[in-house]
């Protein structure tokens, strides 16, 4: 499986507003301004924090319907991490033959116009796979 590089690594916030203002207030810059998925059920935004790897906040757009709710009762914070490649139903079979367990299958991500999937590894990580090429809903 050829990954092409690290995209952004995904933070989950109770709520994008205050969230985001913090981490604005703390020097970042935001490069992708909050956006709701519906498909995903969240609203995300993508921030570049002193020019290092980009930072996407993830807030709930309903907390109680959710698939980030489970990380919120937890705490919230670092979730993911977000891989570029060129194909992303073939990231998810290499994925599958490793033992990871697929979590969101191929959809389209509003935020960015590609395809994204995520998995759960045996270790706990969540990655995230986001295709190289735009797409269209």
């Amino acid at each position: 499986m050829a990954v092409s590089a690290l995209h952004h690594v995904g933070f989950v916030v109770p709520a994008m507003a205050p969230a985001l203002r913090r981490w604005v207030d703390e020097g970042a810059v935001v490069l992708v301004e909050p956006i709701d998925d519906p498909i995903q059920r969240v609203t995300v935004a993508l921030l570049d924090v002193d020019g290092t790897m980009p930072v996407e906040l993830v807030a709930p757009i309903d907390p109680e319907d959710s698939p980030v709710s489970g990380r919120l009762k937890r705490g919230g914070g670092l979730d993911h991490f977000c891989y570029t490649v060129p194909d992303v139903a073939t990231a998810l079979a290499a994925e599958e033959e490793r033992g990871s367990m697929i979590i969101c299958p191929p959809v389209f991500a509003v935020a960015f116009t590609r395809t994204i999937a995520f998995v759960q590894r045996r270790t706990g990580l969540v990655v995230e796979y986001i295709s190289e090429a735009e797409v269209t809903a």
